[in-house]
């Protein structure tokens, strides 16, 4: 059928609407791996983000829908800051990480003050800041982790059989890091009922680790240790052969807490706990995007820094 000039006018002004044509995945250094993630992340920035996510990516709202059911695991996180310092930029549009924040019941972004749960998981996945070890999602859209563990492909993604990414990732993370935190190791149990089994197994067994714990003291009294742990992948996948866990143990919040959690090389290891590294009177800072209320940007705290092997 022959068009009009007038239906060929609205045709093209359909075409080149903002909505349409704002997705793009994938756009100009991602690849295939990035979408719909990324495309989504355009498609949302200024629109309907329900909206989007539901044409783009609805099982992702089922799964934050069924975080906010599960009370205590929101709980097991701290909190992070929406600003890579490295890559100098902005990691997740502030719209999307309010929306995600209300989705699963985490408390409102303060700012650049985040759930580190909910923005290092869901958040990451809608990021389009590059960085040198590529973009954030990289850690959920690649088989790294789950190759690394032994685990089943899709446990540690956005498009898990069973559990939710923040949950299975809580009971991976939460299972190796915050086992010696009776308090803490006693929430992600309840918290885990909700993992996938392949998640869930790290809270029977100990992973063998290596700890680095830097141990500051801050105005009145208050002590606060941030945790890494490196664990060793079964196969090196990717280029990474260890899983980044962080962790922070803080006198003033209690039982301690994740902050993030990334696929490393052992090089990485290497540098992070070298012994010219090691001792007292060492600068301690927080790191990974970890935000640590009194100390993340407070001044400069010197503490002892050392390794360790925890069986438990």
């Amino acid at each position: 059928m022959r068009r009009t000039p007038l239906l060929a006018l609205l045709a093209a002004l359909f075409l080149l609407s903002p909505a349409r044509a704002a997705y793009e995945c994938p756009a100009a250094g991602e690849k295939a791996e990035d979408c719909p993630w990324a495309g989504a992340a355009r498609l949302a920035a200024g629109g309907d983000i329900e909206k989007v996510l539901r044409e783009h990516a609805p099982g992702l709202l089922v799964q934050m829908d069924a975080d906010k059911a599960n009370g205590r695991l929101l709980g097991l996180w701290g909190e992070s800051i929406n600003y890579d310092e490295l890559a100098e930029g902005r990691i997740v549009d502030p719209a999307l990480l309010s929306f995600i924040a209300s989705r699963v019941g985490a408390k409102a972004p303060d700012g650049r003050i985040m759930h580190a749960g909910a923005e290092h998981t869901y958040g990451y996945l809608f990021s389009l800041l590059p960085t040198k070890f590529g973009f954030k999602r990289a850690r959920w859209v690649r088989p790294d982790i789950e190759d690394g563990l032994g685990l089943p492909r899709g446990t540690a993604g956005p498009s898990p059989s069973s559990g939710t990414l923040l949950s299975n990732v809580t009971c991976i993370a939460g299972g190796i890091a915050l086992r010696d935190d009776p308090r803490a190791f006693a929430a992600l149990r309840e918290a885990g009922a909700s993992c996938a089994p392949a998640a869930r197994r790290f809270l029977d067994f100990a992973a063998r680790r290596v700890r680095l714990t830097e141990d500051v003291e801050l105005p009145g009294g208050r002590t606060v240790s941030l945790r890494t742990d490196f664990v060793d992948f079964e196969k090196s996948s990717g280029g990474n052969s260890r899983l980044l866990i962080y962790s922070v143990r803080d006198s003033a919040a209690g039982p301690a807490y994740l902050v993030t959690a990334f696929p490393v090389s052992g090089e990485f290891e290497e540098k992070a706990t070298a012994q010219s590294g090691l001792g007292a009177g060492k600068p301690v800072q927080t790191r990974y995007n970890a935000f640590v209320r009194g100390l993340t940007g407070a001044g400069k705290f010197r503490g002892r820094r050392a390794v360790s092997r925890p069986e438990k």
